[in-house]
């Protein structure tokens, strides 16, 4: 038969196991809640990183709109990319973690082309700056214009969650080099 003294001892190692998990449990519950509740940021202070040979720039939102409302749109910002050369796009989690379209628009219309990625099917894209001619003989198309666009949810004028679609676009080509 147990003593007294080993009772009382296995009796506070319970008590005292018990605490901790209902502390871990509270804790996590607590955590949980934080995490599902933080805000995330507003679509216009999500950038897109682009990079190539010439530099880098931080690209920040061309348009974000309301489904049926006109879009105001802002400067397109520009990172000349050669024909020989890529142009990478890194992807911030606040857009790659659902669906998001990558445009490519060239001199030959013919050769633009659009990429659609679900969540976490991309972090990043890599375009060339310039495709083989549709035509033997003919001359490469030039990248000239990348747009990235998605469904993301911002807040309207009155402080409610709405649904916009937001467009990254960036030129490719300065106006020298288009003309």
């Amino acid at each position: 038969m147990a003593s007294r003294k080993t009772k009382r001892k296995n009796l506070i190692q319970i008590l005292s196991l018990t605490v901790a998990v209902v502390l871990v449990v509270i804790v996590s519950v607590m955590f949980q809640q934080w995490w599902n509740d933080r805000p995330e940021p507003l679509p216009e202070d999500i950038s897109i990183t682009a990079s190539a040979p010439a530099g880098e720039v931080e690209v920040f939102p061309f348009s974000i709109c309301e489904p049926g409302v006109e879009c105001a749109e802002n400067e397109v910002p520009t990172l000349n990319v050669g024909a020989d050369e890529e142009l990478h796009l890194s992807i911030p989690e606040s857009i790659h973690d659902h669906d998001w379209y990558l445009l490519t628009i060239y001199d030959d219309p013919a050769a633009n082309d659009e990429f659609y990625h679900t969540s976490y099917d991309a972090t990043e894209a890599t375009v060339p700056g310039s495709v083989d001619p549709l035509e033997e003989g003919g001359e490469r198309p030039r990248l000239v214009v990348v747009e990235v666009s998605s469904v993301m949810i911002g807040q309207d004028e009155n402080g409610e969650e709405s649904p916009y679609t937001v467009t990254w676009s960036l030129s490719t080509m300065d106006n020298a080099e288009g003309e």
